[in-house]
C-alpha cells in the first residue's frame, strides 16, 4: 500500500473561489498517513513465569505503529511541521501504553516544530535523541525483540513501581520517548546532532522531573553514534537514571560489523545508588543475496549493586527477507543463559534482558519466532 497523502482541496477549492490569497500556500502543505504492523509466531521453551509457551506476538523485529505526518512550506526555506505516532498490538488491536498509563493514543509522538538550513526546533513528545544518535550502532539497530532495546528500557521506567527506591518522572517513557520536551537538532555535514530538554512542570522548581537527552551520529566510510541521558525525580529532584551509549558500525563488502556499549546508574529518589547496568554487544550482518540479511548477534550484561551481581548472555541468529521495500518475512532463534538474581531489586532480571518481559532467572531459555512486517 503507497502512502496516503491527504491533501486539503476543499479548503483549496474555497480559498480559490473566494479569492485567497493563501491558497497557493495551501496547495503547498501535506499529510502523510504512515505505519507499520508487524505480527508473528513466537515459541519460548521456559517462560518467566515458569513452563513453555507459544503466542502471535506483535512487533517482533518493528513496533506495530501508525501515525500521521505533514509540512507546510512557509517560504524563504522555513518549514512548519507536526508528527503524531501512535502505538499498537497487532495481535489484539489494543493501544500500547507507557508503565502507569491507561490510555495514551499518540504515545510516541505528538509535535509541532519549525525546520530550515538552520536545523529543526521541535515542541512536544518526541524520540530520545539519545537512542536516535546510536540506533546505527546498535548490533540489531534496536529491533522491537531481540536487542538492547529492552536493556535501555528497564533501566530507565519512569515509575517502576515494583522497584527498590521506585521514583517518577512523568515526562519519561522508558528512555525512548520524552514528553514535555524541547528538541535541536540539525545536521553538520556527515554529523547529526540532537538536543532534547524535558521540562519537569513542577511548581517552584526547574530541576524535579526534567530529562536531558543528547545524541550525535557521524556517517562517513563508518558509522559512530553516542548518547547521553539522565532524568531526574519529579520529588526530589535527584537523578534516576543515567545512561551513556557508544558504538561504531563498519561496513565491509556483503558484511557490516557492529559494536555498541551501553552502561547505566540507577538512583533512589534518595540518590542512593540502586544498580548499576553494563552492557556490550557485537554482531555481524551478512547480506547474503539482494533480498536476504542474516545477522549473528551476541550479548553481554552485567549487573552490579551494594548486595548481588549477576550476568546474562545471549545470542540471536536472524534473518530477514524482503519481498519488497515494504514487506519483510524474518525468522530468529535465540539461546539466553540468565544469571540467578537476588531479593533485593525485583527489576534485576530485566535490566540485563534482550526479550520483552524477560525470561526465567538462573536458568537457560531457547527462544524461536517467525514473522511478517508490512510497512505503508
Amino acid at each position: 500500500m503507497q502512502n496516503t497523502r491527504l491533501r486539503p482541496c476543499v479548503l483549496t477549492a474555497i480559498a480559490a473561489a473566494l479569492g485567497c490569497a493563501a491558497s497557493g500556500a495551501i496547495a503547498q502543505s501535506s499529510v502523510t498517513l504512515y505505519g507499520t504492523v508487524d505480527a508473528g509466531l513466537q515459541y519460548q521453551n521456559r517462560s518467566a513465569a515458569g513452563g513453555s509457551i507459544t503466542e502471535v506476538h506483535s512487533g517482533g523485529i518493528s513496533p506495530s505503529i501508525w501515525g500521521l505526518k505533514g509540512s507546510e512550506d512557509l517560504g524563504s526555506g522555513l518549514k512548519a511541521n507536526f508528527n503524531l505516532e501512535g502505538h499498537f498490538s497487532s495481535d489484539t488491536g489494543t493501544l500500547t501504553t507507557g508503565p502507569g498509563f491507561s490510555s495514551e493514543l499518540f504515545r510516541r509522538q505528538a509535535n509541532v516544530g519549525l525546520s530550515g538550513n538552520w536545523g529543526a526546533i521541535t515542541l512536544g513528545r518526541q524520540y530520545s535523541p539519545a537512542l536516535i544518535g546510536t540506533i546505527g550502532t546498535e548490533v540489531r539497530g534496536f529491533k522491537e525483540q531481540f536487542s538492547n532495546l529492552y536493556g535501555w528500557a528497564y533501566n530507565q521506567l519512569p515509575a517502576p513501581g515494583n522497584a527498590m527506591g521506585a521514583g517518577t518522572n512523568p515526562g519519561n517513557d522508558v528512555g525512548v520517548f520524552i514528553g514535555n520536551a524541547l528538541q535541536y537538532s540539525n545536521n553538520f555535514g556527515p554529523v547529526w546532532l540532537g538536543v532534547a530538554y524535558s521540562f519537569g512542570e513542577t511548581a517552584g522548581s526547574f530541576r524535579r522531573g526534567n530529562e536531558l537527552s543528547l545524541g550525535a551520529t557521524y556517517t562517513g566510510p563508518a558509522t559512530v553514534g553516542l548518547g547521553y541521558q539522565s532524568t531526574a525525580d519529579s520529588g526530589t529532584g535527584e537523578t534516576l537514571s543515567r545512561l551513556w551509549s557508544a558504538g561504531v558500525a563498519v561496513p565491509f563488502g556483503a558484511f557490516t560489523g557492529r559494536v555498541n556499549y551501553i552502561g547505566v546508574t540507577n538512583n533512589a529518589p534518595t540518590g542512593q545508588r540502586v544498580s548499576d547496568v553494563k552492557s556490550i554487544g557485537a554482531g555481524l550482518d551478512y547480506k547474503w543475496s539482494p533480498a536476504n540479511t542474516a545477522t549473528l548477534a551476541g550479548y553481554y550484561s552485567k549487573y552490579e549493586s551494594s548486595t548481588h551481581d549477576s550476568s546474562t548472555k545471549s545470542v540471536v541468529l536472524s534473518n530477514d527477507y524482503a519481498f519488497s521495500k515494504r514487506t519483510t518475512l524474518y525468522a530468529q532463534l535465540v539461546y539466553v543463559n540468565a544469571g540467578a538474581v537476588g531479593t533485593v531489586d525485583p527489576l534485576e532480571n530485566l535490566k540485563t534482558s534482550i526479550v520483552a518481559g524477560g525470561t526465567a532467572p538462573g536458568a537457560k531459555t531457547v527462544l524461536a519466532g517467525v514473522g511478517l512486517k508490512h510497512s505503508f
